[in-house]
Order: C-alpha cells, then sequence, then structure tokens
C-alpha cells in the first residue's frame, strides 16, 4: 500500500512543463493501453490556485498515517520537485504479453542525483529492496526492487515498474529497447499524441490479436481478427468547461459483427420536441432504425466469422420468436420493428413531492417502525416515432385484449397500471407519468409548454444525446429510490434514508456538484463520443475541480466522524436494551 501510495502522489503532484515525449521509446510495441499527461498545460491552469490552502492538507495532517505525512510534508515540497524532474510528459503503459505483465510510470528527471536524493526517503521506508548499479542500456541505469516493484533511472529518465513477478528484469528490458520493439513503430502513436490535450489514454486490442486470434479459432471456432481496434481518449480542462473526445476505430471483422453504421442513424422528426416538456432536467435522444438494426442481426445467421453452432442456434431462436410473436401479437418480429420510426427520446422534470417510508427493526426489542416522509419524484416523459398510428393502435388493443395491465381512457389514450399514461398520435407514442401532460397531449397533440424552443436543439443531430441541468446521478438516484414505494408509503422493506449520517453525506455531495457544476452534454456517433461539463464560479475548469474535489474530501472526512458517532449511539442503545433484556430474565428466574 505504501508503494502504491507513493506511485499515485508522484503522478498527482508534479507540476511542470512540457514540450514533447522524448521517452516512448521506452514504453513497449506490445502495450495494450498508453496514456499521457500533459503537465505544462496543468500547471499553467492551475497556477492561480494556492494548493496550501486546500483541506486536503489539513486532513492529511490529522488523519494521514505518519508515513504518508512524511512523504507529503518532505518529499512532495515545491522546491524538491522542481529541483528534481525535467519539465516535460508523464508516461504510463501497461502490457501482459511481456514475462509476467507490467504497467508503469516514466518520469523524466534533471539528473540521477538529484532523483537518488528525491527519492532516498522513500526507499529508505520502503525498506527490503535490492539496489543494483550499472546495469540496463548502456549499463546507465540504477535499480531498486523487489520482486513486484522496481524504481530506475539514469541521468535523464526515471521508470517506475509494477509486475507480477520480476520487475527489475522487466525494468532493465524496457531500457534497452530497439525502435521497433518500442511503441514509436506503431501505426497509431504519432496519431495519438495530441499537445493540445491536457489528458490522452489509448487502448490497442492489437497485441491481443498476436496472442489469441489462433486460439480463439482452434477452441471457439470464432474467425475473427482481433488486431487493430482501437479506442482513444483525450480530456482537456477548458475555462469553463471540462470536454472529453473519444475516438473509436473498429477492423473490418468487428465492424461487421455490430455494423452500427447501418443502424445508427441522426434523424429526428422535430414534432417530437412538442412532446416534451420544456423545463427538463434531463434530455436524452436516440436515433437507431430499428428495421436496419433487425436485417443486421438476421445477416449474422450467415456470417461466417461465428461458429456454426452459433449461427445455427441463432436461426432457431429467430424462427421461434417470430412464431410466438405472431401467435401473441399477430404479426412477426420483422413487422413489429417495421411500426417504429427512427427515434427514442426520453426527459425528466422535477415532479411532485410524494410519501415514502423509512422502516426499521429493532432485533434486540423486535418491535418495529414506519417513518413517513415527503420526497421529490421526477416526472418521466418517453416519446418514441412511429410510422403507422393505426397499426400501433391496434398493436395496443390486442395487448390489451390479452392481458396487459392497460386501461383505455378513450381512444388511443391509456393508463398502465394506475402508475402511467399511453398517448398514441399520429407520429409517435407518449408515455409518461404526468397525467396532466398527458391529458394536455391527448386533447391537443403537444404539450402546452414544450421543448419545441430548446436552446440546444443544434445536438441534437448525433446519433445519441444526453443533456443534464445537473447532478444526472443524484437525479437518477433519487428517481429509482423513491419510485419503487411512491405508491406504497407503508412499504414494509424500504429502508431508503433510514442512516442519517449516509443521508446527510448524499445530500452534502449533491450541494457540492450543483455548487461547481452545471449542465452536462454527451454525444455519440458511428466514430466515437464527445462530452461538456460546465463549471460554475468563473475559474477554470481545472481549479473548480480541484476545489470540488477538496471540499469532497473534507466532506468525506467529517462523514467518517459521523458515521463512527453513529454507530458508537447504535452501541450504547444496544447495550441498554441488553441490560433491560438480562434484568427481565432474571426478575422472571426470581419469581420463578
Amino acid at each position: 500500500m505504501k508503494k502504491l501510495l507513493s506511485l499515485l502522489t508522484i503522478t498527482f503532484l508534479f507540476a511542470s512543463c512540457s514540450k514533447t515525449i522524448d521517452e516512448a521509446y521506452l514504453v513497449p510495441k506490445d502495450a495494450i493501453g498508453v496514456m499521457y499527461i500533459n503537465l505544462e498545460s496543468l500547471s499553467k491552469k492551475s497556477q492561480d490556485l494556492d494548493f496550501s490552502k486546500l483541506s486536503i492538507n489539513t486532513i492529511i495532517e490529522d488523519k494521514a498515517p505518519e508515513e504518508i505525512k512524511d512523504f507529503v510534508n518532505q518529499l512532495m515540497t515545491q522546491d524538491n520537485i522542481n529541483n528534481t524532474f525535467r519539465k516535460e510528459y508523464i508516461l504510463g503503459f501497461g502490457s501482459f504479453k511481456r514475462m509476467s505483465g507490467v504497467g508503469g510510470l516514466i518520469l523524466p528527471i534533471k539528473d540521477a542525483a538529484s532523483f537518488e536524493a528525491f527519492i532516498k526517503p522513500m526507499i529508505d521506508k520502503l525498506g527490503n529492496l535490492e539496489k543494483e548499479d550499472n546495469v540496463g542500456k548502456d549499463n546507465a541505469y540504477t535499480v531498486y526492487s523487489d520482486r513486484e516493484f522496481a524504481i530506475g533511472y539514469n541521468d535523464k529518465t526515471a521508470l517506475i515498474i509494477g509486475a507480477n513477478n520480476y520487475a527489475a528484469a522487466e525494468l532493465k528490458d524496457l531500457t534497452d529497447l530497439e525502435r521497433q520493439e518500442s511503441i514509436l513503430a506503431t501505426n497509431y502513436f504519432d496519431d495519438f499524441f495530441d499537445t493540445k490535450q491536457d489528458i490522452g489514454v489509448h487502448v490497442t486490442s492489437t497485441p491481443l490479436g498476436d496472442t489469441f486470434d489462433g486460439i480463439l479459432n482452434a477452441f471457439s471456432g470464432f474467425d475473427i481478427d482481433l488486431e487493430n481496434n482501437n479506442i482513444t481518449y483525450y480530456g482537456s480542462f477548458e475555462n469553463d468547461h471540462l470536454h472529453t473526445d473519444t475516438k473509436l476505430k473498429l477492423n473490418n471483422d468487428i465492424k461487421s459483427l455490430i455494423a452500427y453504421d447501418k443502424w445508427m442513424t441522426t434523424s429526428y422528426s422535430k414534432s417530437m420536441l412538442n412532446a416534451l416538456p420544456n423545463d427538463p432536467l434531463v434530455v436524452t435522444k436516440m436515433s437507431i432504425d430499428f428495421e436496419a438494426f433487425y436485417k443486421h442481426i438476421v445477416s449474422l445467421q450467415d456470417n461466417k466469422l461465428l461458429p456454426v453452432q452459433i449461427r445455427e442456434e441463432l436461426k432457431k431462436n429467430m424462427e421461434r420468436s417470430d412464431r410466438e410473436a405472431s401467435k401473441e401479437i399477430g404479426m412477426t418480429t420483422s413487422d413489429f420493428t417495421a411500426l417504429f420510426d427512427e427515434t427514442i427520446m426520453f426527459a425528466l422534470t422535477e415532479g411532485k413531492t410524494v410519501k415514502d417510508s423509512v422502516y426499521s427493526y429493532d432485533y434486540y426489542s423486535g418491535e418495529e417502525s414506519y417513518k413517513l416522509i415527503e420526497k421529490k419524484v421526477p416526472n418521466m416523459y418517453g416519446a418514441i416515432a412511429i410510422k403507422d398510428k393505426s397499426k400501433v393502435s391496434n398493436f395496443l388493443s390486442l395487448i390489451k385484449e390479452k392481458g396487459a395491465p392497460l386501461q383505455e381512457i378513450s381512444k388511443d389514450y391509456y393508463r398502465v397500471d394506475n402508475e402511467a399514461f399511453v398517448v398514441i398520435t399520429d407520429d409517435l407514442i407518449l408515455i409518461t407519468n404526468d397525467e396532466e401532460r398527458a391529458s394536455q397531449m391527448k386533447n391537443n397533440g403537444q404539450l402546452t409548454n414544450n421543448l419545441s424552443d430548446f436552446k440546444h436543439k443544434d445536438k441534437l443531430s448525433h446519433s445519441m444525446y444526453v443533456y443534464s441541468k445537473g447532478n444526472i446521478g443524484a437525479i437518477t438516484n433519487d428517481f429509482s429510490s423513491s419510485l419503487t414505494n411512491m405508491f406504497n408509503p407503508y412499504g414494509r422493506y424500504n429502508a431508503y434514508d433510514s442512516n442519517n449520517a449516509m443521508s446527510k453525506l448524499s445530500e452534502t455531495s449533491n450541494e457540492l456538484y450543483e455548487k461547481y457544476y452545471g449542465e452536462i452534454h454527451y454525444f455519440v456517433d458511428v466514430d466515437g463520443s464527445e462530452s461538456f461539463l460546465y463549471t460554475k464560479g468563473g475559474k477554470n475548469s481545472l481549479i473548480q475541480s480541484i476545489k470540488y474535489g477538496d471540499e469532497l474530501a473534507k466532506t468525506m472526512s467529517t462523514f467518517e466522524d459521523d458515521l463512527k458517532e453513529e454507530e458508537e449511539e447504535e452501541e450504547e442503545v444496544n447495550e441498554e436494551v441488553i441490560e433491560e433484556i438480562i434484568e427481565i430474565e432474571e426478575v422472571e428466574e426470581t419469581t420463578n
């Protein structure tokens, strides 16, 4: 654990500048994952932040183990870092094709003597590390190691390596790589490295393909090329938002199995916005050609990349599905997919206050108790584009006849199990738990206050789009936690909100998120995804994110104290109950 904390602390607390990645030759060609951290840009973006005033310093001083305090206070000072490290990039990598599987960090240093002085206190505390001098390429490296951990350096570069075994041998081998054995010989590294980004991560399947292509074919019958599938991720802290960009490049074999370019579309009908409210907390849009998707699934029956047994089972299952669908709903699966157009949209609003309950059981006394509370339950709205209203109407009528929990309010207007409403219009189906707006849709063909003037309409041109006004995690969690019991306020097994410390932590965390972050925009297309998380407070997004993390750490520190206090109070109550039970038993024995 000490080694891991040391490694993470070195990575996080660097602050320097950068120009090029000179140390890329130390990354093996067979690395599955490679990452870089642009410390020049991060340093510039955080220069207006006074790190000495962060709460994490007090937390470390008050609660961290002594060795961590010493490590941070003695080693990770600004002077120490500036005197030890050159102002360039941090590189990281992970590989499994070497002797034991290996991962590590590559750090640019000013000289061997300064780095030796920097790590000596840490090496002394770790203990039991073997030291080797004059090893590695040109006999220029000094290495400290045990079986799973190694630190090595020459006069220019330091490597920190973790491995299942033989960490020192792995490190020495990496120092002696030829260019054709390093990542510089791959067909992706030059394109991957982007100096405009703060963070970059690249994952490739090529090393897996080298190893497993033949094995996969021999033992499972899959005739799939696993090489040349690449995912690239970039993250950057901009002035008022965090930006991420993920690029996906798949080989032809994997593309033929997924074929997302055939069924992912970008179209949507603007009339769908009339079915969604104008005050959403969350909006999602997804464009899928359902008929094309179904045709792709059918085509897999003839895709010889798949083993014959899988293709035959797929064929049988689809034939069975068609028979059952024809029997139950009077149409084949293909006919069913043809009912729908290419767009699904969903929205959540703040909603209404409903009664909820907290149930508790005292295992000592056997007493049960309930506490009524009030919770906000978001209203939800789902709109599905359709091609043929009459066929959809007939379908719903049919499944109602077969026992589906649908109560017909009027033509093309249904109540579902007393919890939701379904409205069919000429070009969509609306499903919502908001009765008032369901009635508006039925009577007017649109909501009175709808999303037609959505200010982010231009972003709906992506295959998938997610918008959130606030903390989407808190919104959906509150919704799912409350929905189960919203129509059963005396639910026996609902323990939601029963832990005061956890409830307080959740509430404070959500407030902190709302303090520092605003809207989220997330897009997905056939070639990857992109996101924008906007920040509040007037500072750039890196400073605001550090402040948010710092306040969250302070909250977590307080939470531990609150939780301990709760446990102590509960223990005291339990002891009192036990004493009462003992006294009652003693009285009963005396009476008898």
